[in-house]
């Protein structure tokens, strides 16, 4: 959690120096309201943040990520908050959309880990077909750009997190989830014309 701590507190940092635009602290009362920065916010309310996530349901392995998609929001939303209502629930609007959104991912995330879990045992069990598997997988790897490729076999055949992944190839992980968007949708499109040339070979005109 430090290191994930101190990747945020960085990266708040630099969006406060780029976008210097003010949010009112709720506690003073109206006349007495001082204005504070993004980092004094992020500073300030991090640990409530991160707390309110994780009663939301997101997962630990991608709590840091959750929390720093929060005060990028924040960080774009500035100009918006007007105080009308206390900071604290303002952010609490903003997690509750992330941590909807994070379990929503994790979860398409966990199922698709799932379907290559039952595909790799299910081949361990048929050295033929593993090997077929395996020589398929390649060749279908063989399309993707270099880019997109890397994070894949990364991601799904290595298992590596997202964090992980961003510091091999020295990027942000939001381009490690971008470039493994696209690789799977892509993938996802071969395996799905293979498959029809193999029904078709079969005799099957589905």
């Amino acid at each position: 959690m430090d290191r994930a701590l101190r990747r945020n507190e960085r990266a708040v940092s630099a969006l406060a120096t780029a976008a210097p635009a003010r949010i009112r602290a709720e506690e003073p009362p109206a006349a007495a309201r001082t204005e504070i920065g993004l980092e004094t916010a992020y500073r300030e309310h991090h640990g409530f943040v991160w707390r309110s996530l994780a009663r939301l349901g997101v997962a630990d392995a991608v709590l840091a990520d959750a929390t720093h998609d929060v005060f990028m929001v924040v960080a774009r939303r500035l100009p918006e908050f007007e105080a009308r209502a206390s900071l604290k629930t303002w952010l609490f609007a903003i997690c509750l959309r992330v941590a909807r959104a994070k379990r929503r991912d994790f979860a398409r995330e966990q199922n698709r880990r799932e379907q290559y879990r039952q595909v790799r045992e299910n081949v361990s069990v048929q050295p033929h077909a593993q090997a077929d598997a395996a020589r398929t997988l390649r060749e279908l790897l063989q399309h993707l750009d270099e880019n997109k490729r890397a994070v894949f076999i990364m991601a799904e055949l290595e298992q590596m997190t997202a964090p992980e992944i961003a510091s091999v190839l020295r990027i942000k992980t939001a381009t490690v989830y971008s470039r493994l968007r696209l690789a799977r949708a892509e993938l996802d499109r071969r395996v799905q014309r293979h498959n029809a040339q193999e029904r078709r070979a079969n005799g099957d005109p589905r």
